[in-house]
């Protein structure tokens, strides 16, 4: 019979991480914090520390919050050196945040476009009648030029020979004058074309977009702002690990893995959210959007700092990276608020 190998454990840490006692090579837990005695932060442990705590708020975090602001990058190193005891988890803290500035943001935005609901109405006022006659009259001299194409269009041509550009032309005016079909399948039949997978996306994208706009002009864009902070917010858990990924490949050379690049970028980015709270409240109480331009630049400093502090490199080589990080940063940012957009306009 052949006998099973017992398994060796791993050599682990001979002090705490967290509070500096002496442990043997053989403890799973510190006895004097309680802390794992863990060396390298892995996925799994991040993972077990958010769960055990993530509805519950102690002397952590003050512990956390106090240097996470005030001594930009210090938290997220002694994080990663296994001090992790004392602080609060950092996709927990950032998830907390992140909710706390999109729910201000919605209310920000809700206010903002009832300022200019209000700007828009004082303007329409002063517009005279004959202005409005006269565009009027432009509207209903265009749509019957709209109409005969968009005859002319149908009759001539079958509708996969027409171009893509044409096919949402057509389908558009169609839309504007049965607003009543709202099938697909019934559409395309009533106008006689292919009842394909292809025509029908074209057919519920139109449909949708136009729904969305009319919405849109009905109030005043608060639905739209709605449905883009709603994505965003999802969109974010995409961006921030992409990020990442750029940030571990502009420091490949430090010898930290892919968690704990990440736990620099939940720090920074709720330091963001931070910020942004106070200064959207400050904006709303004193009415006065230049305050933004303060905050963007306290935010670009403490981002500098944070990244010499945490990866320990010279000014010359972190104003370098700085500047790349800042640019992949608002590259993506415009790409993802771009998605987004597209995607509450046509949902």
């Amino acid at each position: 019979m052949k006998l099973r190998k017992k398994k060796v454990p791993k050599l682990k840490n001979l002090e705490c991480l967290n509070c500096k006692k002496p442990l043997d090579s053989d403890d799973i837990y510190c006895s004097y914090c309680g802390q794992k005695n863990v060396n390298k932060l892995s996925f799994q442990s991040f993972l077990n520390q958010l769960v055990s705590g993530l509805f519950s708020y102690d002397s952590r975090f003050w512990k956390t919050f106090i240097p996470l602001i005030f001594k930009p990058g210090k938290v997220s190193k002694q994080y990663i050196e296994g001090k992790r005891a004392r602080f609060v988890n950092p996709f927990r803290l950032y998830l907390n945040v992140s909710i706390l500035f999109f729910l201000i943001l919605g209310i920000s935005n809700k206010t903002t476009f009832q300022d200019g609901v209000n700007d828009a109405e004082v303007l329409n006022d002063s517009i005279n009648n004959k202005s409005i006659t006269t565009l009027n009259n432009g509207l209903k001299f265009s749509e019957k030029i709209v109409d005969s194409n968009y005859v002319y269009h149908i009759k001539t041509k079958k509708f996969d020979e027409i171009s893509f550009g044409n096919k949402l032309n057509d389908l558009s005016v169609f839309i504007e004058k049965n607003p009543q079909i709202k099938d697909s399948q019934k559409a395309l039949e009533t106008l006689g074309y292919p009842i394909t997978f292809r025509n029908g996306i074209i057919f519920n994208i139109i449909k949708n977009t136009k729904t969305n706009i009319k919405t849109l002009e009905a109030d005043s864009g608060s639905t739209f702002i709605k449905k883009i902070l709603s994505y965003l917010s999802i969109a974010l858990f995409i961006f921030l690990p992409l990020f990442t990924l750029f940030l571990k490949l502009l420091y490949w050379r430090k010898k930290m893995n892919y968690m704990e690049h990440l736990v620099f970028v939940f720090h920074v980015q709720t330091v963001f959210f931070l910020l942004m709270i106070i200064f959207t409240l400050i904006s709303l109480i004193t009415k006065n959007d230049s305050i933004q331009a303060i905050y963007l630049l306290l935010f670009l400093v403490y981002l500098f700092i944070a990244l010499r502090r945490f990866y320990g490199q010279g000014k010359l080589k972190t104003t370098i990276k700085f500047i790349l990080l800042n640019l992949i940063y608002f590259l993506l940012g415009a790409i993802g608020i771009s998605i987004v957009s597209a995607i509450a306009l046509i949902a």
